[in-house]
């Protein structure tokens, strides 16, 4: 039993680390991922510093893509913490990744949820559609290494294994 709770633990733990993120008001989450876009722009300039125009139309366009990255990443791990309790309970492949595609989308609606009450922040049905693709992603990666692991050990029976620690 106790085993079973601690097959959870991780996907608590990356729920709560999602949602402090989602605490953060607009100006410190944009704070956040300008750090990271200012970075890659140094890089990419080198020793030849671009024009200001061109350099702020690229942060602009970096900073969407290091946000909405940043998402699908968070909701990809999400998914992953999410497989390793639920397949105690469902041992087909395909309906554990619906229910942990589902789990990561019910969380993702409530995620945009709370940010439309932290101070610039909106929450949008797109962004919920982001962090599903992301969760997606984790979902067919951890099936991936699932169903090798079990190949692996010789265990491929179909049927919910009710009785495992």
């Amino acid at each position: 039993m106790r085993n079973r709770f601690l097959r959870w633990v991780p996907a608590a733990l990356v729920m709560i680390l999602i949602f402090s993120f989602s605490a953060a008001d607009g100006e410190e989450s944009g704070s956040t991922s300008g750090v990271i876009v200012e970075r890659i722009l140094k890089l990419v300039e080198g020793d030849r510093p671009m024009p200001p125009q061109k350099r702020e139309a690229l942060f602009e366009r970096l900073q969407f893509a290091v946000r909405k990255g940043a998402h699908m990443t968070e909701y990809a791990v999400l998914a992953l913490a999410f497989l390793l309790p639920f397949s105690q309970y469902w041992r087909p492949v395909w309906p554990l990744a619906w229910r942990g595609e589902l789990a990561c989308f019910l969380y993702a609606c409530t995620d945009e949820l709370h940010q439309r009450f932290i101070p610039g922040r909106s929450g949008r049905f797109q962004d919920v559609l982001i962090d599903s693709a992301g969760a997606l992603v984790g979902i067919l990666v951890g099936i991936g290494i699932l169903s090798y692991i079990r190949k692996k050990h010789g265990n491929t029976e179909d049927r919910v294994n009710r009785t495992a620690p």
